[in-house]
């Protein structure tokens, strides 16, 4: 009888110091799982900055060197109406001392076969000044000459690589493109029949 009191009080003891442990290990486990969430915020945090610093050091390049897309997602005119469009066929490419402009639509005919227009022409004045507490913004002026008239372009961009330009050209109204500067390598934009 008394060996079955030992055993039984052993018993005991070993499961109640085992759910201790367990519980113990429970704890543990919570509070690890919550040290390795903020482990991985922080984590994507500096992922984040990096990704950002990246961009702005290729944004710089782009603007310096004089060879980017503008990739436009809208259009707008110069009272601000803003029009969704393809970015691969609405577009300023900007190439050294050549550049592109073009404008066009999926779902109409037009000169381009794109259903719009597309300008060649040549940069005669390309003037950046940056701004911005970093100086990591950008305030680019362009003069293009094209076999049809020369066009003023104003180009605002961001150092992560959002950019506006205005197009003023012959007529009293503007053209504005809304999107992202991309390298002119790495650009997917079709480029449509230049009638001049």
């Amino acid at each position: 009888m008394k060996n079955i009191l030992q055993l039984l009080t052993f018993l005991i003891l070993f499961a109640g110091i085992s759910l201790t442990i367990s519980g113990q290990d429970g704890k543990a486990s919570k509070e690890d799982r919550k040290e390795q969430r903020e482990w991985e915020k922080q984590k994507r945090k500096e992922e984040k900055e990096a990704q950002k610093e990246q961009m702005k050091k290729i944004t710089k390049l782009m603007v310096d060197h004089h060879k980017f897309v503008l990739e436009a997602d809208y259009l707008s005119d110069k009272y601000g109406t803003r029009v969704p469009v393809d970015h691969t066929i609405n577009f300023i490419m900007i190439d050294s001392l050549h550049g592109t402009i073009q404008f066009g639509s999926a779902w109409a005919a037009g000169y381009n076969g794109v259903g719009g227009a597309t300008f060649n022409g040549n940069i005669t004045k390309y003037k950046v000044s940056a701004f911005g507490k970093k100086k990591d913004s950008y305030n680019i002026q362009i003069i293009f000459m094209s076999s049809i008239g020369t066009y003023d372009i104003s180009l605002m961009v961001g150092g992560d690589g959002n950019a506006d330009a205005s197009v003023r050209g012959n007529w009293s109204g503007q053209l504005n493109y809304h999107g992202r500067l991309v390298p002119l390598g790495i650009s997917r934009v079709y480029k449509g029949h230049a009638r001049y």
